[in-house]
């Protein structure tokens, strides 16, 4: 194992500032991965962990920039991975969670000898993040920003509900469009069936089809006429009377079992 290196990672300290007495240590890796993306080009891109939180895409394309070559892009990640980070539509109205804490990039450069100086950078000469171009807010500076930037803008707001409610309608017409289309007879005379029909259709599961029994029962029950012959009538009568002389004999039994376990008897 050389200097500076540990478990594959070139092992290089990063400093906020060119005084700062405390730093950091960044684990850099070319980027080697069975499954390919156009945008991370295995030839040109450096693979790098332990990012800290307060690292943004600008402030690390221009150190990098500065110490190996102009720089393409950079993809920030919670965890490693092969694909790029979505693409937020709106700024008010995230689709995903904003990546917190500690945190993986990707740095893509422009030329393929960029990635090499890169990973022979000296161990014990420490990276410096900001600079006269870049500075990274801290402290109060940051809490500032951050609740400036939560406070939103009404226009912009109203813009961007304007436009998703806008592209949702296109959407809509689109495939309601498409499914009209599919359902005309073409020269043939074949007629293309489709998913949705002109009702929505319920998935009938066991639950489902319990439920619609219950209902329909119910429904049935109310459309009932009750004791309106003679004959029903007569039959009520006596049921209820039945269950009367039921009730009253399973009550003396049960009278009679209280007796006989009686414990206290004063009069035996």
């Amino acid at each position: 194992m050389e200097q500076g290196e540990i478990c594959g990672y070139k092992v290089i300290p990063l400093k906020i500032y060119k005084n700062s007495a405390a730093h950091h240590y960044l684990y850099l890796k070319e980027h080697s991965i069975r499954e390919k993306c156009l945008e991370k080009p295995s030839d040109r891109t450096l693979f790098v962990l332990g990012v800290p939180p307060y690292c943004t895409q600008e402030s690390l394309s221009a150190m990098f920039a500065k110490q190996c070559g102009r720089v393409k892009a950079v993809y920030i990640h919670s965890k490693p991975t092969s694909s790029v980070p979505p693409v937020e539509q709106s700024k008010y109205f995230r689709l995903h969670e904003s990546i917190t804490g500690f945190k993986v990039a990707y740095i893509v450069f422009e030329k393929e000898g960029s990635r090499e100086k890169a990973m022979k950078l000296d161990s014990s000469v420490p990276l410096v993040l900001t600079s006269k171009d870049v500075t990274v807010p801290f402290g109060i500076e940051k809490w500032l920003e951050e609740y400036n930037d939560s406070i939103p803008n009404v226009d912009e707001m109203l813009k961007d509900i304007n436009d998703y409610v806008g592209n949702y309608d296109m959407k809509e017409s689109e495939n309601k469009e498409k499914e009209k289309a599919l359902g005309e007879a073409d020269e043939d005379g074949w007629v293309t069936v489709t998913k949705r029909g002109r009702k929505s259709v319920i998935a009938r599961k066991e639950s489902v089809n319990k439920k619609i029994m219950k209902n329909e029962k119910k429904k049935r029950a109310k459309k009932e006429l009750l004791n309106f012959y003679r004959f029903q009538i007569k039959e009520s009568k006596m049921n209820s009377l039945i269950k009367l002389r039921e009730k009253f004999e399973e009550d003396k039994k049960k009278i009679a079992v209280l007796k006989q376990t009686r414990k206290f008897k004063p009069f035996a």
